[in-house]
């Protein structure tokens, strides 16, 4: 049997449960990135540094406006 000739099966999808662990461990073992080295590599750190602060502020302020909508519908 050569790969021309193998019949693939169809690949089932994982769990959700599996692809939740499988991101965990990505963002678990990633290496932390350092203000270290080179010019390229510190601007590389300031631009992760400052993607994560925009992006968790975005985060929150889509999460409360989401409550706050919520809560005044309620009262």
């Amino acid at each position: 049997m050569s790969v021309l000739t193998l019949t693939r099966r169809p690949s089932t999808p994982l769990p959700v449960r599996t692809r939740l662990r499988h991101l965990r461990e990505t963002v678990r073992y990633a290496p932390a990135p350092y203000f270290e080295g080179g010019l390229r590599r510190r601007l590389r750190f300031v631009g992760y540094v400052a993607g994560s602060v925009l992006l968790w502020t975005t985060l929150t302020l889509v999460v409360l406006t989401g409550l706050g909508r919520a809560l005044a519908t309620i009262g």
